[in-house]
């Protein structure tokens, strides 16, 4: 893989989601750009350079908020692992983040096997809540929009559990 993160967002301990562009100008080897991803995403590398933010701040921010050893979920693994990987190299004197990054799967399948034994039917299920969420939130796909993604879709996952 040879990109780099341009937004990055984490939903904190006290129920904030923090969202921030990364501004690609102040790293030396972010040169390339992906234009395609550029009409996925409507952000472009103006944008970042405009209102992005400096690695190291958003590495110093990153540490505030989340505790080391602390786990974070994304759905976008391994990509998301790679890029935090990628921002901390460049952003963080101990050049690694001390906190862990999982797939959100292992925190939502789990809590439908309370509610259904068969794992096809649970994947089904799991499949049409992630629409559902998807649904609720809207947007594009950027980094808030998947927060607030990954937080409805565990909502409808615990509600199921709730209902029965």
């Amino acid at each position: 893989m040879n990109s780099y993160p341009i937004e990055i967002a984490w939903y904190d301990q006290n129920g904030n989601i923090e969202s921030h562009l990364i501004n690609p100008y102040t790293v030396d080897d972010w040169i390339d750009w992906d234009y395609n991803a550029q009409q996925i995403h409507g952000i472009s590398r103006k944008l970042c350079g405009e209102q992005g933010v400096h690695p190291k701040f958003l590495c110093h921010r990153m540490n505030q908020s989340i505790q080391p050893g602390e786990t974070i979920y994304a759905d976008g693994i391994p990509f998301d692992d790679w890029w935090i990987e990628t921002l901390y190299s460049v952003g963080s004197s101990a050049g690694f983040a001390e906190f862990n990054i999982v797939h959100s799967d292992s925190l939502m399948l789990p809590l439908l096997t309370t509610i259904e034994d068969d794992s096809n039917k649970r994947r089904r299920l799991y499949e049409q809540l992630k629409l559902d969420a998807r649904k609720k939130v809207g947007g594009r796909h950027r980094a808030r929009i998947d927060v607030q993604y990954l937080i409805e879709l565990f909502h409808l996952c615990s509600a199921q559990t709730a209902i029965r």
